[in-house]
């Protein structure tokens, strides 16, 4: 296994988030296009193995993923508040951020 790519985020630079990996055939780099195994896979790798299986009961794909609203993730996923909130933060607010400044 290769290492994951990480980038900082400027609010927590001691926290580093997982980019998707694009030379990757069987996963798209656009989180839009993710699959509920993508999800899965993309919050295992981030440190959250537990909490993934969540987003998997759940059946969140790329497209649910980027439309979760704080309380969504919080409540909606039935996981523990500390793992929840580092979740939503960095992960889903980054992705966000990411895929919707991309389509300006």
């Amino acid at each position: 296994l290769s290492p994951v790519p990480v980038t900082v985020s400027p609010r927590c630079p001691h926290d580093a988030v997982p980019v998707p990996r694009a030379g990757r055939k069987d996963k798209a780099v656009d989180p839009v296009e993710w699959s509920v195994r993508d999800v899965v896979e993309y919050f295992t790798e981030a440190g959250f193995p537990e909490q993934a299986g969540a987003f998997q009961e759940q059946e969140i794909d790329g497209k649910s993923l980027l439309l979760m609203q704080r309380a969504d993730v919080l409540t909606g996923l039935s996981i523990r508040l500390g793992p929840a909130l580092k979740i939503y933060e960095y992960h889903v607010k980054l992705l966000q951020r990411s895929h919707f400044q991309d389509e300006e």
